[in-house]
């Protein structure tokens, strides 16, 4: 989607989410959050990074490892 460097910047987290840390809005890499909020239904849609210019994002998610 952005070039072969992403590939190298997976962010996984406890529990097997891993996301891809991009801002969806201008494509910069965002400071992930120390954790993100799985249960049993899957994960909870709501911003999981923060962009210098765009504040609170969600990261793409790729999957569960």
């Amino acid at each position: 989607m952005y070039g072969d460097d992403d590939q190298s910047r997976i962010i996984s987290y406890e529990g097997g989410a891993m996301f891809i840390p991009r801002c969806p809005k201008c494509g910069r890499y965002v400071k992930a959050d120390e954790s993100v909020f799985v249960s049993d239904a899957g994960l909870r849609k709501a911003p999981n990074g923060t962009c210098k210019r765009d504040g609170r994002v969600e990261m793409y998610f790729i999957g569960f490892m």
